[in-house]
């Protein structure tokens, strides 16, 4: 007995959810219990650990205030726990799959199987892989999410004959219009999409294109009055606080006939690299970075995705020989769509360059994904369609879970790190600048990811007692001057930074433990890992750590459980025993890592244990510590040297006799 149409009508869109729930798990779900904070997520932990409501408030008034009062919420039910913003925002995704499956099939409801594909592709697009950095792009994805559900609500509410159905839909697309925008201002391209997509589905009503014009402009009426309402606010109305989002700034910029032809060029070259280059570019970049494994698995995921997607073929396929022919309204739209979402984030100063932190791709992914649908069901005939689909399914998936190892690494490197600070340094004195320098590919890029998490370390939910610092190129001149400043961070925080205070702290290489330097120690200058660290080496002063202090704690919620007790454990409390010499202390802590087959990445790391024995007159059990150095010929060549170099004028250098033990011959 054959099955109902509606029937099969039903089966069909339960194949196509559930394709799409699991497309966008196997993507961007597999991976975040091992997901933390990153970037920006410092500086609104902190302010919402420290000053509550009013910091976290204070910290948007000046360029998205609506921004601030959604945090205040989402900080009151996620709290401070990565796994609650990772899971919140993967729903937040999951969420937008669905509208835009939900779109997309109001608009073409005769269309299941491009509309589905299309659909995936959306949710994979490798373009923009900064989800797992939750916190942050929680509310570009939120904003993204609810500008779908309002083009969705639109489309159904010119669809429906039930004058209290249209008026109920018409309200809450105007309403997600409404908070969209206010999250978001950039996103304002999107009211022309929900233009286009009127006159698209009153084409498929048979309207002349005068009635088309009318009926499409008579229903954008409620929209269009609030996005003009809003662009006069926002232009004449409210003095944002910060260049970024400055109007004013920002159309000075293309007042000129240079930054016209400017803004011509790199909207064309971000049309370009949106819709085609971000299926090819940030795959490759990734396939060079990941480890084999991660690779594989990478691809697995990503063929697995294919194979479900074939299923789902096989199951609801129809035979259709207008399809192709049909799917050219994907393209041409797509194009469009993609051009004048671009636009404004052009016009703002922006441009995508696929490194770094780049997210100036995801307000055009609805026009990429139709774009590339037309490229695939319109411009391609033959069964070849169906590799490039699978070939663009595969860099989609393959990216985002590659993106997502490469933060997984990053937070253990980084929290892991944090740990180790606390076990070497139980207190610092207050007003001790902290600058870090963190292994290549995994560096700091700005100086609130190191204050941020050290005070949330020494000072929880108090004020800001520590500033900090990332080692960047000409950070040596101020630590030359001793230079004092203030740094105003989003025109809310103000930070006081004295360099004459300083303890520097750097991780050579993703095995090797932290390093607390110490500017009295020339090892320490010579072995570091980055030219410009052994330079400011230096200038780093272990006695602002207060050894002697109650150990604190990093707290859980934040940085997870404490990590095993390895080689760095051992490393950071034998460091801490030498700075107060307790030398007995420092042997019984090396004992205690060899008796566990402990032993460091890094060779530099086993001199504490050296100058322990050396103190102790123990010169058999320092030979052996020596003989373990001198495996690393570089390093022991370049001390050994120096030691040569400076012997003849030992006070220059506290701990001469451990170089002697060293460089015995």
């Amino acid at each position: 007995m054959n099955s109902s149409p509606t029937t099969t009508s039903r089966r069909e869109s339960f194949l196509a959810i559930l394709l799409v729930v699991f497309t966008t798990l196997i993507t961007y779900g597999t991976q975040i219990q091992q997901l933390g904070f990153y970037r920006d997520d410092w500086y609104l932990l902190w302010g919402a650990q420290s000053k509550g409501v009013e910091g976290i408030l204070s910290m948007f008034q000046g360029d998205r205030p609506f921004v601030g009062w959604l945090y205040v919420f989402d900080f009151s039910v996620m709290g401070l726990s990565p796994l609650n913003w990772h899971v919140y925002v993967l729903c937040i995704k999951l969420a937008s799959a669905l509208a835009f499956l939900w779109l997309v099939r109001s608009v073409w409801s005769q269309r299941k199987i491009e509309t589905l594909f299309i659909t995936l592709l959306f949710v994979v697009y490798p373009g923009f892989y900064q989800q797992p950095n939750a916190l942050t792009y929680k509310q570009l994805l939120l904003s993204y999410t609810a500008s779908l559900l309002s083009l969705a609500l639109t489309v159904n509410a010119v669809k429906a004959e039930k004058i209290t159905a249209k008026s109920l839909l018409t309200i809450l697309a105007v309403a997600l219009g409404v908070f969209y925008i206010l999250i978001y201002e950039a996103l304002v391209g999107m009211e022309v999409v929900r233009l286009l997509l009127l006159w698209m589905v009153f084409s498929q009503q048979g309207k002349n294109w005068k009635e088309n014009i009318r009926l499409s402009l008579t229903n954008a009426i409620p929209y269009l009055l609030f996005a003009a309402s809003f662009v006069y606010w926002r232009i004449f109305l409210f003095e944002s606080t910060r260049k970024a989002t400055s109007v004013e700034g920002l159309v000075g910029n293309f007042t000129s006939l240079h930054g016209l032809i400017g803004l011509l060029i790199e909207t064309a070259k971000d049309l370009v690299e949106t819709s085609i280059l971000a299926w090819a570019v940030p795959f490759y970049q990734f396939s060079n970075e990941v480890d084999y494994r991660d690779f594989g698995v990478s691809l697995a995921l990503g063929f697995l995705v294919v194979l479900a997607g074939a299923g789902y073929y096989f199951l609801a396929r129809r035979q259709d020989e207008t399809e192709a022919e049909s799917s050219r309204d994907f393209l041409i739209l797509g194009a469009v769509i993609v051009f004048v979402t671009t636009l404004p984030i052009i016009a703002a100063g922006r441009n995508v360059h696929f490194s770094g932190w780049d997210r100036y791709t995801y307000q055009s992914v609805f026009g990429v994904a139709l774009f590339m649908g037309g490229v695939v069901f319109y411009l391609i005939k033959s069964r070849a369609r169906w590799i490039l689909l699978a070939a663009l399914l595969v860099s989609g998936v393959s990216t985002q879970f590659a993106s997502a190892s490469y933060f997984r690494d990053f937070w253990k490197i980084e929290r892991e790190a944090w740990w180790q600070l606390s076990w070497r340094a139980p207190q610092i004195a207050d007003g001790t600048t902290v600058v870090t320098a963190m292994p290549s590919g995994y560096g700091l890029a700005e100086e609130y990811e190191v204050w941020g998490p050290v005070n949330l370390i020494y000072q929880p939910g108090g004020p800001l007692r520590l500033p900090g610092q990332i080692a960047f190129d000409q950070i040596w001149v101020d630590l030359l001057l001793r230079t004092q400043e203030k740094r105003l961070v989003r025109d809310t925080f103000t930070i006081p930074r004295d360099y004459g205070r300083v303890i520097i702290v750097s991780q050579p290489s993703p095995n090797a433990c932290l390093h607390v330097l110490d500017g009295r120690r020339f090892d320490q200058a010579i072995t570091e890992a980055r030219t410009d660290v052994r330079l400011i080496a230096q200038y780093s002063d272990v006695s602002l750590i207060e050894a002697s202090g109650q150990q604190s704690i990093p707290p859980v919620e934040v940085f997870g459980s404490e990590p095993s007790h390895g080689w760095c454990y051992f490393y950071q409390k034998m460091d801490l025993a030498r700075q107060t010499e307790d030398w007995n202390q420092v042997v019984e802590l090396g004992d205690q890592a060899w008796d566990l087959d402990l032993r460091p990445a890094e060779v530099s790391e086993w001199f504490p244990l050296l100058e322990a024995y050396v103190n102790l007159g123990d010169i058999e059990n320092a030979k052996a510590v020596a003989r373990l150095i001198r495996d690393d010929k570089n390093s022991f060549t370049k001390l050994c040297t120096q030691y040569e170099s400076t012997k003849k004028q030992p006070a220059e250098y506290d701990r001469i006799p451990v170089y002697e033990a060293l460089c015995w011959k």
